[in-house]
């Protein structure tokens, strides 16, 4: 099944977009999180410790939806399915 192709996107509360590396399946970038921000990744002080763009994470590819997005193609997800953050 061909993803679909979107022009804009608006993402919500706690999603994001992953560009997924070269062959991994499960392994990728975050390219754009929600505007809305998101629940999962807090830090001990009450800021929102969300991972910055270009983070790796390890998330849980079954429950992510490929999308074509101005020709290229991401991985949206829930930010609950990103079960960890690989330092670089």
């Amino acid at each position: 099944m061909a993803a679909p192709v979107i022009d804009n996107i608006v993402l919500p509360k706690g999603t994001c977009l992953v560009l997924k590396d070269e062959g991994t399946d499960n392994i990728g970038r975050i390219f754009r999180h929600s505007e809305m921000g998101g629940a999962r990744f807090h830090d001990q002080n009450g800021g929102s410790g969300e991972p910055s763009l270009d983070t790796h994470v390890l998330f849980v590819k079954e429950m992510s939806t490929e999308v074509n997005v101005d020709g290229v193609e991401y991985l949206a997800m829930n930010e609950d399915i990103i079960v960890g953050l690989i330092p670089e």
